[in-house]
């Protein structure tokens, strides 16, 4: 099983969460451009399906809880 680390709190979290179990940090991020949803993208330079630059002017997508 893939892990990764929360944006948010740094803690590891399972691939499989849709939340940080650690601190509620919703996991899940669209692209601001094309709206596609990618899990973790917040470790994406450009977004997989369009190409839109996740870094450039800060833009890291928008997070959402998805409940």
């Amino acid at each position: 099983m893939d892990t990764f680390k929360c944006p948010k709190c740094g803690k590891t979290t399972s691939s499989i969460e849709k939340f940080c179990i650690n601190c509620g940090e919703p996991l899940d991020i669209y692209c601001p451009e094309c709206g596609d949803k990618w899990r973790f993208m917040f470790e994406y330079k450009f977004c997989p399906s369009c190409g839109h630059n996740m870094k450039k002017e800060n833009t890291q997508g928008k997070r959402t809880s998805n409940k």
